[in-house]
Parts: C-alpha cells; structure tokens; sequence
C-alpha cells in the first residue's frame, strides 16, 4: 500500500498521517526512520504520536543506530534496539524478584515454597516427619531469618539446642537433612547461592551398638494390652515383631500382596525402593485369617478409616509404651521404645538364635550387610561355637610336640 509520506526537519526521519484515526486535534502520525545497512536501504516504523513518538525521538533512535553501524556494535537495527530493551526490562525484574526472594524468610519459604512441593513430591508419613522437625525445632530458631542468610553457625546453633535436649545422632542428622534440602530447594528456586551451610558440618555418628529390644516377657505384657486397647494396632506390632517390616511397609500392604500357598508377604520397600518378599509366621497367619473375611485384593490389610492407605500408627502404641513404664528412667532416645524398636527386636531375636547375620540382612530388607552388623554383639555364643567348631579338623599327632 502506498503512502503519503511527509519529510520532516531530520534527514531520514518522516512521518504519514493515519487516514481516520487522531491524536488530538490532528490526526494521528506515523513516524519511520531509514538508514542503510550493509549496503541497503532499510525503514522501520519508530511509533505514532498517540505513543508518544515524535520527530525529534525518532531522530535520535536513527542516530543511535548510525553510530552502532559505524562502531559495529550489535544494535545496528531498531528492531534489536528494542529485543535489548525488553530483555533488559525483563533482566531488571528477574533481579527484583531475585532480591524479594532473597529477603524470603525460612518460615514464608517453608509455607509458600517447601512445603508445597514435598506434599507434591514425598510420602504423607515423609511429609509429616518433616513438618514434626520444623516445627519443633526449624522454625523457633530460623524462622524469622531470611534463608539467604543462614550460614554454618546457624546450623550448629540449632545442633547445640538438639543435642541438649537429650536427642539421639539420628535426629540431629534428620534435623540437618532437612536444612540442607530446604537450601537446596532455594537455589533451585533462585532464592539462594553459594555453598549450602551445611556442607562442612560434621554428622554425628549413632552408636548403632546401642540399641533397645523387647525381651520376650516385654513383648508378651506390650501385646497383650495393645489387643484390648487397638486391634489395629496389636495386628500391624505382630507383623513388626514376626516379620521385621517397618510401619510404612505394614501400611503399604494390600490383600494382593498375600500368597497363603507360598507363605509369603510382598513388601514393597518404602525406605530404600528395594521389594522383597517376608514371611508368614503362625502368629501373623493369625491375624490375617480374622482380617481377610471379605476383603478385595486391591485393599489395604490396615486401611485408615477412609479406606486409604494409613500414614503413621496410632498414638496408641506409645501410651501403652508409658503405661506399662518401657520407658521409665530412660533419657537416651536411642533407648527408647518405639514401634520400630519391634523391627529391631525381630533381628535381635534371629541373631540371638544363631540365624547368620547375612539371612538377617535379607529379612530385614537392608541394602548392606554393614547395616546389619549393628546386631553381632548380640551373637557371642554364636561367634564362639563357630570357632571352635574347627576343633578335631587335624590329627592329633600332628599338633603334638615333644
């Protein structure tokens, strides 16, 4: 389409006017620049009056232009003129945004950031773990501080307090796991740099030689009330204690996963993304002959209240735990009872029978028999008889002396 272009009082710049629309009075005008490029006329439109545009603008776009095409710089266009502005408008954003999420603090981060995407991510039991860490121990002391701030002292400040609460190496470990995935969690989001504060701390080593089991009495008086306080409960501590699954293991298993024939339970490994099979002793045969009684394959054998799958066992356990005084007189958490302590009994009882710790590691699912050997102080008996089981292997001519 051709126009009625007009000259104006810069060389190169001029303008059309626009047949219908105004801008004011007049009607609206449309300034152009053209310049050569490489050896070719080149116009481009520099904007209207409505915009804002005027000869004397337009002018000094075509000179800035002019002097990059002479000097070689990379804007020798209006069109790459305005790509650099708009990238660099949207550059200086990004470094706004940048800095709001820099003066982010632990608790705004954790709430509109962290917390979301683990419930988007993790396990409702890993979930609830986590929120139980922050809370209790997070979020009092770094909360109110902005996550780009936190530095190794903060992190050994928060260790100090753990500790001296009585708090075994493992929670001061989950405590720190979450503060260096809290971090890591920032940087991807921008909102941190440099090295996460808690590279360089030092994790506490568990004594894994410590560590509480039932004896059998124990076992008996724990079951016993837990049969007239919660089924539920007394049916998942008899596969812990007869199976050596873990709570999240017990709660994972559908009717699906129960081969009577074969006397096996498929577990599906929740910890270490490692499946095995466990078996079906007479005591959890039990249990499952009374629960199965019209279920679907495709349910939970301890299915939550809805129907779902269960997320943590019922605060039950622990208050017969206190009733029956497992626990009187013991500040180290190591020795405490818990419901995993039952997992650990298993193993303790097959060590104590003479059961090879590599049968024990099988059973119990672990990914290495170093984490197993956490229970051969418990088999001294069992150490002693094999070494003197060589005894009578030689003549006893041969080992007599003169």
């Amino acid at each position: 389409m051709a126009y009625d272009w007009v000259k104006t009082k810069f060389l190169g710049v001029r303008y059309r006017l626009h047949k219908t629309r105004k801008h004011g009075i007049n009607f609206d005008k449309c300034f152009s620049i053209r310049y050569k490029l490489n050896g070719k006329d080149k116009e481009e439109v520099a904007g209207w009056s409505s915009e804002g545009m005027t000869a004397e603008k337009a002018y000094k776009i075509l000179s800035e232009i002019r002097d990059n095409i002479r000097t070689g710089a990379p804007d020798n266009s209006l069109a790459s003129i305005r790509q650099s502005k708009e990238e660099a408008r949207k550059e200086e954003a990004r470094q706004d945004h940048l800095s709001a999420k820099a003066l982010m603090t632990v608790e705004a981060f954790w709430s509109q950031v962290y917390a979301p995407h683990a419930i988007a991510s993790k396990t409702p039991a890993t979930t609830k773990n986590e929120r139980s860490i922050y809370e209790k121990w997070l979020h009092p002391a770094l909360g109110t501080l902005p996550v780009s701030s936190i530095r190794p002292s903060h992190v050994e400040q928060v260790i100090l307090h753990v500790t001296s609460q009585g708090k075994s190496a493992q929670t001061v470990r989950h405590v720190i796991a979450l503060i260096s995935q809290i971090w890591n969690t920032a940087q991807t989001h921008d909102a941190v740099t440099g090295e996460n504060p808690c590279r360089r701390i030092k994790k506490p080593q568990q004594d894994s030689r410590r560590m509480r089991f039932l004896t059998p009495a124990e076992a008996i008086s724990l079951l016993e009330v837990l049969k007239n306080r919660s089924i539920d409960t007394h049916d998942s501590a008899i596969f812990s204690l007869f199976a050596g699954l873990r709570a999240g293991e017990i709660h994972g298993l559908t009717w699906a996963d129960v081969n009577f024939e074969a006397g096996t339970l498929y577990i599906r490994d929740p910890k270490n993304k490692h499946s095995r099979h466990a078996y079906i002793s007479p005591e959890i045969t039990s249990v499952l002959q009374r629960r199965c009684t019209g279920k679907n394959k495709a349910e939970f054998i301890f299915p939550a209240t809805t129907g779902t799958q269960r997320i943590s066992i019922s605060d039950t356990f622990e208050k017969v735990v206190k009733e029956l005084g497992l626990n009187k007189d013991i500040s180290d958490g190591r020795q405490k009872v818990v419901f995993h302590t039952l997992r650990h009994t298993f193993a303790s009882w097959l060590v104590q029978k003479g059961t090879p710790l590599y049968t024990v590691a099988e059973l119990m699912g672990h990914t290495s028999l170093e984490m197993t050997q956490r229970y051969a102080h418990l088999a001294p008996d069992t150490m002693r008889k094999a070494a003197l089981g060589l005894s009578g292997m030689l003549r006893n001519d041969i080992l007599q002396t003169e």
